[in-house]
């Protein structure tokens, strides 16, 4: 990851604003490419969907397109952003739980692979072939799959004991039942769910859970065998406190499960996996400058900041990201116990807790490492503007990626009120 220095930063927080993003392109492209080669090596066809849900940094989408891969994405909004960046309908994967109308006629329209969440999308599906006759929508279902450990306890994100994303029991056997008596073939089965420790084992049961559906429903035209994504990348052992598994372990796992099948075996439909935070999240870096330190009653220590916690983590997980504090110039002071506070009037806005800095001072950084996951995309103008992002410019300077967002900005979308 590219390291500056306080001279650096300083530079770039003159030109840009502070605080400000910077986004590591060549890392972005190691982590594609490090991924798809673990698949490929253990089963092909393979196919990468990077999820535009997670990062959906134009710069980062373009060099996903570059590199072969898919948009999978969730929305219209993400759906226009991949058409804007060149992408074939047909390279395109439509998950999500809410698909309109007019999505889903863009979509079928146009060849993407649509994988349905509702048994109102697969109504829509059937009076839209009785509509065009003769066309062959690339049609997909999303499967709830049911995540349970070794110690019989859900593996699904939050704790829940069921995820609410999929069809599963009498609406799956209805919704196939639908597809069929329209004459619509299922061509791609989608098992995305998100899980709690994102291990695994996880992408063993949803392989056995794509092929068991595939088995139990004939579905002998399958094209897509799609495990979705919820991978580790390059986590430090630090920050989670344990190993996390490698793509290589992820793709060994998957391949092994799929091969199981001899029908897989035989027809060799293609394996989509949809990484977003495993290749995304070790791209950027966040800098963010230090305004003021205060003791308050207790001794509790503050180093307030004027960036956010909804900048650097907006999930609010409870672990502290890796971080370096940059400081302006020499210090003789001691070095402090404190937290890292953000520049909202939010209690809970805490980027650090208790961490040791050598006498912050207001005009030091601290560069918090490992922000490229769900926060470009999650932050609103709540109190302060959403940040620049910069990247090298490959001759050893920077360029804009996205400006900082301005009163204009922010105002444009609104209309003034008039007089009545």
């Amino acid at each position: 990851m590219i390291t500056l220095d306080h001279r650096e930063i300083e530079r770039l927080a003159a030109r840009y604003g502070s605080p400000f993003y910077l986004f590591d392109e060549q890392r972005f492209r190691h982590n594609i490419e490090r991924f798809g080669k673990a698949m490929r090596a253990r089963y092909e066809p393979f196919l990468l969907g990077y999820s535009y849900k997670t990062n959906y940094l134009p710069a980062a989408c373009r060099l996903v397109k570059e590199l072969g891969g898919y948009a999978e994405v969730v929305s219209r909004l993400e759906y226009e952003l991949a058409l804007r960046l060149g992408y074939d309908h047909c390279n395109i994967i439509f998950n999500g739980p809410l698909k309109r109308r007019e999505d889903l006629e863009t979509a079928f329209s146009g060849g993407a692979i649509v994988n349905m969440d509702a048994m109102t999308e697969v109504d829509f599906l059937c009076n839209w072939v009785h509509r065009h006759p003769g066309k062959r929508p690339v049609a997909g279902l999303r499967i709830n799959v049911s995540l349970v450990g070794a110690d019989g306890r859900s593996r699904v994100q939050a704790g829940l004991k069921a995820g609410r994303f999929g069809f599963a029991g009498e609406d799956l056997e209805e919704a196939i039942g639908k597809l069929r008596s329209a004459g619509v073939e299922v061509v791609s089965l989608h098992g995305h769910a998100s899980s709690s420790d994102r291990s695994v084992e996880n992408f063993r049961t949803i392989c056995r859970t794509l092929s068991s559906v595939r088995q139990r429903y004939a579905l002998d035209r399958l094209r897509y065998f799609n495990v979705g994504g919820g991978f580790f990348g390059d986590v430090p052992k630090e920050l989670i406190g344990r190993e996390v598994p490698s793509f290589d372990a992820y793709a060994s796992a998957i391949a092994e499960e799929l091969l199981a099948d001899s029908w897989i075996r035989e027809h060799r439909p293609n394996l989509v996996a949809e990484p977003g935070v495993s290749v995304v999240a070790d791209t950027m870096s966040f800098y963010t400058r230090v305004h003021s330190r205060k003791q308050v009653s207790g001794g509790k220590r503050f180093v307030t900041v004027d960036g956010s916690v909804f900048n650097v983590k907006p999930t609010l997980h409870p672990y502290n990201m890796l971080f370096r504090h940059v400081p302006a110039g020499e210090s003789d002071g001691g070095t402090i116990s404190c937290d890292v506070v953000g520049s909202t009037c939010m209690e809970k806005d805490v980027i650090l807790r208790e961490v040791l800095l050598k006498d912050p001072r207001p005009g030091d950084y601290i560069e918090i490492k490992g922000a490229g996951a769900y926060t470009i995309v999650m932050t609103p103008p709540f109190i302060n503007p959403a940040p620049a992002i910069v990247a090298p410019d490959g001759g050893g300077g920077f360029r804009l990626l996205r400006e900082a967002q301005s009163v204009e900005h922010f105002l444009g979308c609104y209309h003034p009120q008039t007089q009545t």
